[in-house]
C-alpha cells in the first residue's frame, strides 16, 4: 500500500469527506434542572437514523447548555458503520477511560492498527477531534475554530476550523488543511507501505 500525503484545498476536502459521512448528527444535550444553563460531564450522545441504526456518537469531556446552544470541550465524533442498533453493542469511552488522541498524519502502520482496533474503535468508520467545538440545536452545525483532527481508515486530515453541517452531510476543515491518503485501506487490517522497488498500488 503506498501512502500519499498533500496539501489540498478545503474545497476539495469537502468531496473526500461527504461521502463518509452519512447523513449527519445531531447533538442534545438533556436538561437536568429547571434553568436555562446546563453543565454535563463527561458527555456522550448516540444519534440513531429512521432505521433505529447507530449513526453517530458525540463525546465531550464538559458540555454546557445555553438556550440553542451546546458548548463543548475535547469534543469527539465517532462515526459509526451503520450496523448498531443499540449502544450498548458499542464499547463506548465512560467516566474510567481516557480520552483518545489522533494519532500523527502519516503514521506507520503498527500505530494506525492499534488505533483502528481498539475496542474503542472497532465499530468506527471515522472520529473528529478538536479541542472546543458548539452545537447550534436551531441549525444542526457544530462548529470549532479550533485545530481540527479528522481520521479515518482510508484518509486522515488536519486543519484549523471545521464546521459539521447535519442537514447537508458533509464537514468542512476552513484552513491550513493537510491530508493524508492510504490506498487500499479498506478493511481493519491496515496494509503496510509498498516496498520503495516498487509503485504498485500507489495512485499516479
Amino acid at each position: 500500500m503506498g501512502l500519499r500525503a498533500r496539501k489540498i484545498h478545503a474545497l476539495s476536502l469537502l468531496i473526500l469527506l461527504a461521502a463518509v459521512l452519512g447523513s449527519g448528527v445531531i447533538l442534545l444535550a438533556q436538561d437536568i434542572s429547571s434553568g436555562s444553563y446546563t453543565v454535563l460531564k463527561r458527555y456522550i450522545y448516540p444519534r440513531y437514523n429512521g432505521d433505529s441504526e447507530i449513526q453517530y456518537l458525540v463525546y465531550g469531556a464538559t458540555a454546557v447548555n445555553k438556550g440553542s446552544l451546546i458548548y463543548l470541550t475535547t469534543p469527539m465524533i465517532d462515526i459509526v458503520d451503520g450496523s448498531y442498533t443499540s449502544i450498548r453493542q458499542i464499547d463506548t469511552i465512560d467516566a474510567k477511560d481516557p480520552y483518545p488522541t489522533p494519532y500523527k498524519l502519516g503514521s506507520e502502520g503498527k500505530i494506525l492498527r492499534r488505533f483502528w482496533t481498539s475496542t474503542h474503535h472497532r465499530h468506527s468508520q471515522a472520529w473528529i477531534f478538536a479541542e472546543k467545538a458548539t452545537f447550534d440545536k436551531s441549525t444542526n452545525i457544530l462548529t470549532s475554530d479550533d485545530p481540527a483532527y479528522f481520521r479515518s481508515r482510508q484518509l486522515d486530515a488536519d486543519g484549523v476550523g471545521f464546521d459539521a453541517f447535519n442537514d447537508r452531510k458533509f464537514i468542512h476543515i476552513r484552513s491550513n488543511v493537510r491530508v493524508v491518503l492510504r490506498l487500499k485501506a479498506k478493511t481493519l487490517e491496515i496494509e503496510e507501505p509498498a516496498p520503495s522497488t516498487s509503485n504498485k498500488g500507489v495512485k499516479q
